[in-house]
Protein backbone atom coordinates (compact mmCIF):
# COMPACT_ATOMS: atom_id res chain seq x y z
CA UNK A 1 0.00 0.00 0.00
CA UNK A 2 1.34 3.43 -0.94
CA UNK A 3 2.12 5.83 1.90
CA UNK A 4 2.09 9.63 2.22
CA UNK A 5 3.39 11.91 4.97
CA UNK A 6 1.48 14.92 6.29
CA UNK A 7 1.86 17.26 9.25
CA UNK A 8 -0.46 16.64 12.23
CA UNK A 9 -1.84 20.17 11.95
CA UNK A 10 -3.00 19.44 8.38
CA UNK A 11 -5.42 16.80 9.65
CA UNK A 12 -8.81 18.40 10.30
CA UNK A 13 -11.77 16.33 11.53
CA UNK A 14 -10.34 13.10 10.09
CA UNK A 15 -9.71 14.61 6.67
CA UNK A 16 -6.57 15.89 4.99
CA UNK A 17 -5.77 17.53 1.64
CA UNK A 18 -2.31 17.29 0.06
CA UNK A 19 -0.77 19.50 -2.60
CA UNK A 20 2.56 20.23 -4.27
CA UNK A 21 4.97 17.41 -5.10
CA UNK A 22 2.74 14.83 -3.40
CA UNK A 23 -0.03 15.58 -5.91
CA UNK A 24 2.37 14.97 -8.79
CA UNK A 25 3.24 11.64 -7.20
CA UNK A 26 -0.44 10.73 -6.79
CA UNK A 27 -1.27 11.69 -10.36
CA UNK A 28 1.59 9.48 -11.53
CA UNK A 29 -0.02 6.63 -9.58
CA UNK A 30 -3.34 7.45 -11.31
CA UNK A 31 -5.27 7.56 -8.04
CA UNK A 32 -9.05 7.74 -8.22
CA UNK A 33 -11.82 8.42 -5.73
CA UNK A 34 -12.24 5.41 -3.47
CA UNK A 35 -8.60 4.30 -3.72
CA UNK A 36 -6.95 3.25 -0.45
CA UNK A 37 -3.63 4.54 0.90
CA UNK A 38 -1.75 4.85 4.18
CA UNK A 39 -1.01 8.28 5.63
CA UNK A 40 1.45 9.00 8.44
CA UNK A 41 1.54 12.14 10.54
CA UNK A 42 5.31 11.62 10.89
CA UNK A 43 5.05 11.81 14.68
CA UNK A 44 3.44 8.64 15.92
CA UNK A 45 0.18 7.79 14.16
CA UNK A 46 -0.62 6.13 10.82
CA UNK A 47 -4.07 6.15 9.26
CA UNK A 48 -5.97 4.14 6.71
CA UNK A 49 -6.95 6.70 4.08
CA UNK A 50 -9.52 6.79 1.29
CA UNK A 51 -9.32 9.22 -1.62
CA UNK A 52 -12.43 11.43 -1.57
CA UNK A 53 -11.60 13.99 -4.25
CA UNK A 54 -8.96 14.33 -6.97
CA UNK A 55 -8.24 17.76 -8.41
CA UNK A 56 -5.49 19.13 -10.61
CA UNK A 57 -3.55 20.72 -7.75
CA UNK A 58 -4.74 18.76 -4.71
CA UNK A 59 -6.04 15.41 -3.50
CA UNK A 60 -8.29 14.96 -0.46
CA UNK A 61 -8.61 11.96 1.86
CA UNK A 62 -10.82 10.74 4.67
CA UNK A 63 -8.93 9.08 7.51
CA UNK A 64 -9.92 6.12 9.67
CA UNK A 65 -8.34 3.61 12.05
CA UNK A 66 -5.44 5.65 13.41
CA UNK A 67 -2.85 3.37 14.98
CA UNK A 68 0.68 3.68 16.39
CA UNK A 69 3.70 3.20 14.13
CA UNK A 70 4.31 -0.43 13.19
CA UNK A 71 7.09 -0.29 10.59
CA UNK A 72 9.87 1.46 12.50
CA UNK A 73 12.95 -0.30 13.90
CA UNK A 74 13.01 -1.28 17.57
CA UNK A 75 16.18 0.75 18.23
CA UNK A 76 17.25 4.23 17.15
CA UNK A 77 19.96 3.83 14.47
CA UNK A 78 22.25 6.61 13.27
CA UNK A 79 24.47 6.15 10.22
CA UNK A 80 27.57 8.35 10.12
CA UNK A 81 28.92 8.39 6.57
CA UNK A 82 31.94 10.32 5.32
CA UNK A 83 31.13 12.68 2.47
CA UNK A 84 31.28 10.79 -0.83
CA UNK A 85 31.72 11.94 -4.39
CA UNK A 86 29.13 12.17 -7.16
CA UNK A 87 25.65 10.94 -6.32
CA UNK A 88 26.86 8.38 -3.79
CA UNK A 89 25.52 10.34 -0.82
CA UNK A 90 22.00 10.08 -2.24
CA UNK A 91 22.49 6.34 -2.77
CA UNK A 92 23.45 5.92 0.88
CA UNK A 93 20.37 7.87 1.98
CA UNK A 94 17.96 5.82 -0.12
CA UNK A 95 19.29 2.46 1.02
CA UNK A 96 19.78 3.46 4.65
CA UNK A 97 16.17 4.64 4.86
CA UNK A 98 14.96 1.35 3.38
CA UNK A 99 17.00 -0.63 5.90
CA UNK A 100 15.74 1.20 8.98
CA UNK A 101 18.14 4.06 9.76
CA UNK A 102 16.52 6.83 11.80
CA UNK A 103 19.21 9.39 11.05
CA UNK A 104 21.92 9.75 8.39
CA UNK A 105 24.79 12.13 9.16
CA UNK A 106 27.51 13.10 6.68
CA UNK A 107 30.88 14.19 8.05
CA UNK A 108 34.35 15.21 6.89
CA UNK A 109 37.45 13.05 7.26
CA UNK A 110 41.03 13.10 6.02
CA UNK A 111 40.49 11.09 2.82
CA UNK A 112 37.27 12.80 1.70
CA UNK A 113 37.55 14.01 -1.90
CA UNK A 114 33.95 15.15 -2.26
CA UNK A 115 33.07 18.83 -2.37
CA UNK A 116 31.80 19.94 1.03
CA UNK A 117 28.62 21.54 -0.24
CA UNK A 118 25.38 21.57 1.68
CA UNK A 119 22.52 19.82 -0.11
CA UNK A 120 20.06 19.76 2.79
CA UNK A 121 16.94 20.25 0.67
CA UNK A 122 17.94 17.59 -1.85
CA UNK A 123 18.91 15.12 0.89
CA UNK A 124 15.61 15.69 2.72
CA UNK A 125 13.67 15.08 -0.50
CA UNK A 126 15.61 11.88 -1.15
CA UNK A 127 14.87 10.61 2.36
CA UNK A 128 11.17 11.47 2.03
CA UNK A 129 10.83 9.62 -1.29
CA UNK A 130 12.67 6.58 0.06
CA UNK A 131 10.44 6.54 3.15
CA UNK A 132 7.31 6.66 1.00
CA UNK A 133 8.50 3.89 -1.30
CA UNK A 134 9.64 1.59 1.50
CA UNK A 135 6.58 2.05 3.70
CA UNK A 136 8.37 3.74 6.60
CA UNK A 137 6.20 5.42 9.23
CA UNK A 138 8.63 8.26 9.80
CA UNK A 139 10.92 10.25 7.51
CA UNK A 140 14.50 9.83 8.76
CA UNK A 141 16.52 12.96 9.41
CA UNK A 142 19.52 13.77 7.19
CA UNK A 143 22.31 16.02 8.47
CA UNK A 144 25.20 17.23 6.34
CA UNK A 145 28.67 18.55 6.98
CA UNK A 146 29.52 17.79 10.61
CA UNK A 147 33.14 17.55 11.70
CA UNK A 148 35.05 14.35 12.46
CA UNK A 149 35.09 15.23 16.16
CA UNK A 150 31.33 15.79 16.19
CA UNK A 151 30.90 12.37 14.63
CA UNK A 152 33.05 10.82 17.37
CA UNK A 153 30.89 12.48 20.03
CA UNK A 154 27.79 11.06 18.36
CA UNK A 155 29.24 7.57 18.45
CA UNK A 156 30.13 7.94 22.13
CA UNK A 157 26.53 8.84 22.97
CA UNK A 158 25.04 5.64 21.48
CA UNK A 159 24.42 2.45 23.46
CA UNK A 160 26.07 0.44 20.68
CA UNK A 161 28.74 2.05 18.51
CA UNK A 162 31.24 0.99 15.88
CA UNK A 163 33.99 2.53 13.77
CA UNK A 164 34.73 0.51 10.65
CA UNK A 165 38.34 0.15 9.55
CA UNK A 166 39.82 -2.23 6.99
CA UNK A 167 42.67 -3.24 9.30
CA UNK A 168 40.38 -4.11 12.21
CA UNK A 169 40.00 -7.75 13.24
CA UNK A 170 37.16 -7.59 15.78
CA UNK A 171 33.91 -8.54 13.94
CA UNK A 172 31.04 -6.06 14.06
CA UNK A 173 28.64 -8.90 14.81
CA UNK A 174 30.49 -9.74 18.04
CA UNK A 175 30.10 -6.16 19.28
CA UNK A 176 26.43 -6.01 18.35
CA UNK A 177 25.45 -9.41 19.74
CA UNK A 178 27.13 -8.68 23.09
CA UNK A 179 24.76 -5.77 23.82
CA UNK A 180 21.36 -6.73 25.17
CA UNK A 181 18.31 -4.52 24.59
CA UNK A 182 20.07 -1.28 23.61
CA UNK A 183 17.99 1.80 22.85
CA UNK A 184 20.36 3.24 20.25
CA UNK A 185 23.09 2.24 17.83
CA UNK A 186 25.47 4.29 15.70
CA UNK A 187 28.32 3.46 13.36
CA UNK A 188 30.78 5.34 11.16
CA UNK A 189 31.80 4.49 7.61
CA UNK A 190 34.78 6.13 5.94
CA UNK A 191 35.12 7.73 2.47
CA UNK A 192 36.28 6.05 -0.73
CA UNK A 193 39.87 6.07 0.56
CA UNK A 194 38.91 4.73 3.98
CA UNK A 195 39.81 6.02 7.42
CA UNK A 196 43.43 6.76 8.28
CA UNK A 197 45.22 4.89 11.07
CA UNK A 198 45.31 8.15 13.04
CA UNK A 199 41.52 8.46 12.80
CA UNK A 200 41.12 4.88 13.99
CA UNK A 201 43.38 5.69 16.96
CA UNK A 202 41.12 8.64 17.87
CA UNK A 203 38.13 6.30 17.91
CA UNK A 204 39.99 3.85 20.18
CA UNK A 205 41.04 6.66 22.53
CA UNK A 206 37.35 7.57 22.88
CA UNK A 207 36.32 4.03 23.77
CA UNK A 208 34.66 3.29 20.42
CA UNK A 209 35.10 -0.26 19.07
CA UNK A 210 37.09 -0.31 15.83
CA UNK A 211 35.64 -3.25 13.95
CA UNK A 212 35.51 -5.20 10.70
CA UNK A 213 32.65 -6.08 8.37
CA UNK A 214 34.45 -9.13 7.03
CA UNK A 215 37.44 -10.27 5.03
CA UNK A 216 36.56 -8.33 1.87
CA UNK A 217 36.94 -4.57 1.44
CA UNK A 218 33.50 -3.03 0.88
CA UNK A 219 32.74 0.08 -1.12
CA UNK A 220 31.80 3.18 0.87
CA UNK A 221 28.18 2.88 -0.32
CA UNK A 222 28.01 -0.85 0.47
CA UNK A 223 29.36 -0.83 4.03
CA UNK A 224 26.37 1.02 5.57
CA UNK A 225 24.00 -1.52 4.01
CA UNK A 226 25.96 -4.42 5.43
CA UNK A 227 26.06 -2.85 8.91
CA UNK A 228 22.34 -2.03 8.88
CA UNK A 229 21.56 -5.60 7.84
CA UNK A 230 23.51 -6.95 10.81
CA UNK A 231 21.69 -4.59 13.21
CA UNK A 232 18.35 -5.60 11.73
CA UNK A 233 19.06 -9.30 12.11
CA UNK A 234 20.14 -8.94 15.75
CA UNK A 235 17.75 -6.31 17.12
CA UNK A 236 14.77 -5.89 14.79
CA UNK A 237 13.23 -9.36 14.84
Amino acid sequence: MHKLFVSPEDIIENTVTVSGADVEHLHALRVREGDKMAISDGVGICYDATVTEVRKNSVSFSLTDGHPFENEPKIDITVYCALLKGGSNEDVIKQAVELGANKIVFFSSSNCIAEKREKSEKYAKTARQAAMQSGRDRIPEVVGGVSFNEMIEGLRAADVSAFFHEKAENPFYDVVSSKKDPRSAAFAVGPEGGFTDKEADIAIENGIPVVSLGKRILRAVTAPLCALSVLSCVYDR
